[in-house]
């Protein structure tokens, strides 16, 4: 047991020692998780357990979106770790959000603006999307990527969720392809159909959906893609 406790306690430090000289970027999404769950248990191995978090909600966003009901029914998750992430959540959205207060995304060139400055430079594939009121002003904006890697999806279950709560009436979707075509995939134009139905089931609009790359962006509604869906 002595020998179990030094040798989390000298991964610990390892941890921080890495985040100190080379800052949160060097870590997977569930290193990070596993950082921050260092506050909720002082002798468990937090490895698993973020792995566990991560497999269930698909994302350190989606692990971070995820309502405390749903967190204390994972596997080891106590109820002091499910408070501590929905406390770092809300946390993070009261000190660390960025200003949105008057962006108005009202035509395929502000769109393309604002998401291109959000993930042109992204080294992962990231789904978003952003939340519009009835005349087009920014509610809120996030990342609602399902899956890891190269198999990043759209999670329609954080889109619904997060429009209901936001009360939007315009939703645009963003995704990045780092060092990629820019152009949309077959998947792309399928996942654009599939959400664009589930919204407009709560009325809610699917204004366009954006595609960044390091090169350039390009927008799906302003290509004439889908003239079934929005009128082009």
């Amino acid at each position: 047991m002595a020998d179990e406790k030094n040798l989390h306690a000298g991964h610990r430090q390892r941890m921080l020692k890495k985040y100190l000289e080379h800052g949160i970027g060097s870590f997977e999404e569930h290193e990070i998780l596993e950082i921050f769950l260092f506050t909720a248990y002082s002798r468990r191995n937090t490895n698993d357990i973020s792995h566990q978090l991560i497999n269930r909600f698909g994302s350190l966003d989606g692990v971070l979106n995820a309502e405390y009901d749903e967190l204390v029914q994972v596997k080891d998750v106590g109820v002091t770790a499910a408070a501590l992430i929905s406390f770092m959540k809300d946390f993070a959205r009261k000190y660390g959000s960025r200003d949105i207060s008057g962006i108005k995304l009202s035509n395929s060139e502000s769109m393309r603006s604002y998401f291109y400055e959000l993930l042109h430079s992204c080294s992962k594939e990231e789904a978003h999307a952003a939340f519009l009121d009835q005349t087009m002003n920014l509610i809120s904006e996030t990342e609602v990527s399902s899956g890891r890697n190269q198999n990043v999806e759209f999670d329609l279950r954080a889109i619904v969720t997060r429009a209901i709560k936001t009360q939007c009436s315009n939703i645009v979707l963003a995704h990045s392809h780092p060092g990629g075509v820019l152009l949309p995939s077959s998947a792309d134009i399928a996942a654009t159909r599939r959400i664009y139905s589930s919204l407009k089931n709560i009325g809610i609009n699917l204004i366009d959906h954006i595609i960044i790359s390091e090169e350039g962006s390009y927008s799906m509604r302003a290509a004439r893609m889908l003239p079934d869906l929005w009128g082009c």
